[in-house]
């Protein structure tokens, strides 16, 4: 950091000011999941505890826990605090929605300016490079008591993202990656084998082509225009998407976009879109992509792991069974998937007593008890090898295998800069530059794939640049 700008000039002009463009989504960003942006959220509130008298006449710590959670999921973070209250001693957790990611990244660096932030904030994943920027939180492994956590028993796949520089800098929560999802009627009707989804890009297009050719669905597939699933694609042919290892052993300063990995995605995908074959929803259209699917328009989609509870159910209510397929790839070869999602975080700034309790609350929630919990009642992968084990013991990927491809896509990723995921501070910049990319590749007949990459590079570079003088 320059010396001429302190912490909280940074929030103010990188924090505050750079995260007001960032959509909830990836993973995560689902209607099941969390509100709509536009949902309010009270930057100035209050976020000071300090320490009350409870009903059994000892000192109590209250923490503030806010997340982006909303519906039944925010209901279950309700519950699951009001669990460990009871279990706790002298703890109270006050969970609080905040609105999207966006909005509860905005309202805690808004606290953190005011000086009274809350104990844990869920920030999604492509906020963690800016949360580090900002310098005013704390690693999550120096808050969580040493007895408390094991962190040999959690998914490497999933700390590997928020692992930087040797240190865990925030307890992953609900991680997720992209998966497919298809309507086994569709397929069946059409005189597909529903038991064997297509794997590759080729097989998309040729099952695309095979549903609409019988009259069953209006297109193919579909899935929100969303970088999101370009970052996984990147990751299964093992491409970073900038320089110096993702920006994991500097700070990125070159894109990849015009990369083969890159080409091959692009081109498959314009190619559907020419063929009738892609149903686009708009950029960042969850919703959209999902009625288009679950009101038969399409035969496949393109979503998040975090929702498959809701979906199975979704497809139930309209009269066809779902199944999951892993990402298609370019010739069915692949490196791994990389973790979406959000992870919970703690401001260095609250008192010990605070940092205490929500390592306490953390190394709770991280327990397989909950995570199993967690994770059969949304799509969310547990974060601990123990809840996989446990789960595989009790039968409940044989009675559920739509969860189960998720899981082994996630357990069969192997480790590399391109699947540990891209740190950006200006992620929000990359990801809007994809996407009005792939808009122009499709709507512009006089632009070629190679034209739009071109173009794509060339602004996320700047992005960075930018960046990276504001924070050097």
């Amino acid at each position: 950091m320059n010396k001429r700008n302190t912490r909280r000039t940074f929030i103010k002009t990188v924090g505050v000011a750079g995260v007001a463009g960032l959509a909830g989504c990836s993973q995560g960003g689902q209607n099941q999941t969390q509100t709509d942006d536009t949902a309010g959220a009270s930057n100035g509130e209050d976020g000071s505890a300090g320490t009350t008298t409870g009903a059994s006449r000892s000192e109590t710590t209250t923490i503030k826990f806010w997340h982006a959670m909303g519906g039944d999921i925010g209901k279950l973070i309700d519950s699951l605090a009001s669990e460990f209250e009871q279990q706790a001693d002298g703890i109270n957790v006050e969970a609080t929605q905040k609105g999207s990611y966006r909005e509860t990244l905005n309202a805690t660096t808004s606290a953190v300016q005011a000086g009274n932030p809350p104990a844990i904030s869920q920030i999604f994943e492509i906020g963690t490079q800016l949360a580090i920027d900002s310098g005013v939180f704390a690693p999550v492994e120096d808050i969580i008591p040493e007895d408390k956590v094991n962190f040999d028993n959690y998914l490497d796949s999933v700390l590997n993202y928020y692992r930087i520089d040797g240190k865990l800098h925030s307890m992953p929560f609900n991680s997720s990656n992209a998966i497919f999802y298809y309507n086994k009627n569709a397929f069946e009707e059409a005189g597909l084998d529903p038991e064997t989804p297509p794997t590759t890009y080729q097989g998309v297009m040729d099952a695309s082509m095979e549903l609409t050719d019988a009259g069953v669905v209006d297109k193919g597939a579909t899935w929100p225009n969303h970088s999101w699933f370009v970052e996984q694609w990147f990751a299964e042919q093992d491409q970073p998407l900038v320089n110096n290892n993702n920006g994991r052993d500097g700070r990125a300063t070159k894109a990849y976009f015009e990369s083969e990995a890159s080409k091959n995605i692009f081109n498959w995908w314009t190619d559907l879109y020419d063929k009738g074959q892609y149903l686009n929803p708009g950029i960042e259209a969850w919703s959209e992509a999902q009625q288009a699917f679950l009101t038969k328009k399409t035969g496949m989609l393109g979503y998040s792991t975090s929702s498959i509870a809701p979906m199975a159910e979704g497809a139930k209510k309209n009269g066809f069974e779902l199944g999951t397929m892993r990402l298609p790839t370019p010739g069915g070869k692949r490196q791994g998937v990389v973790i979406g999602g959000a992870s919970l975080w703690a401001p260095k700034s609250i008192s010990d007593e605070k940092k205490g309790a929500a390592g306490e609350f953390l190394a709770w929630l991280t327990k397989p008890e909950q995570q199993k919990r967690w994770h059969t009642n949304t799509g969310y992968f547990p974060v601990r090898k123990e809840a996989i084990s446990q789960l595989e013991d009790e039968g409940f990927y044989e009675e559920n295998p739509n969860f189960r491809t998720a899981i082994d896509q996630l357990r069969e990723t192997k480790d590399s800069a391109a699947t540990r995921g891209a740190l950006m501070g200006t992620f929000t910049k990359v990801r809007t530059a994809v996407e009005e990319g792939y808009v122009s590749m499709i709507q512009d007949s006089n632009k070629s794939v190679d034209d739009g990459l071109d173009s794509i590079d060339s602004k996320v570079e700047d992005a960075l640049a930018g960046y990276n003088k504001k924070v050097n």
